[in-house]
């Protein structure tokens, strides 16, 4: 009977620690695109001079807040970053901004610069479809769906620090709903 009472609590309790092992993955996979996004757009901004980097830092910050009032809620989110004592923004994006900073100066401005369409990620409303249109004529290769897709991405990472509501939402999820 104790061995039948003890499997029921490991099958009852296990999904609960598993569901909370699978938020942290989850969150820390999003942490893992969010970082090189804030990295790179700070990067774009310094060194094709379009754009303003505070929205991109104001995200990290959100991100580094949201971090903190999870932890108090849960102690789990610490092992959102491989150092849980560094805060999860500062972490993510310190990490890329070394490694995609050297890689981009590297590379030289003009050919950072030109690769992507960085005018449509850095200023809020440039996406116009005119613009889109005019990108994908010079790069026949680039997906529409794809690029739209990028556009939308770098627009909802930009709006973590433009829009802190979601820092104190609760935390039964890490990062807000990506729009649909």
């Amino acid at each position: 009977m104790r061995k039948f009472l003890l499997a029921l609590s490991l099958l009852v309790a296990t999904p609960c620690w598993a569901q909370s092992e699978e938020k942290l993955f989850a969150a820390g996979k999003v942490l893992e695109l969010v970082g090189p996004t804030l990295a790179q757009a700070v990067i774009a901004v310094e060194l094709c001079g379009i754009g303003d980097a505070t929205p991109w830092k104001k995200a990290v910050a959100a991100i580094d807040r949201r971090q903190a009032r999870c932890i108090a809620q849960d102690a789990i989110w610490k092992g959102l970053t491989d150092n849980p004592e560094a805060p999860a923004g500062t972490f993510a994006f310190d990490a890329f901004m070394s490694t995609r900073g050297a890689e981009a100066r590297a590379e030289g401005a003009a050919t950072y610069c030109r690769r992507v369409p960085w005018k449509m990620v850095l200023v809020p409303g440039a996406a116009t479809e005119q613009a889109k249109e005019a990108f994908l004529r010079e790069q026949p290769k680039v997906p529409r769906d794809a690029f739209d897709e990028f556009v939308a991405w770098a627009d909802w990472v930009r709006a973590l620090g433009e829009d802190p509501g979601w820092v104190d939402a609760p935390c039964t999820e890490f990062w807000p709903a990506w729009p649909k």
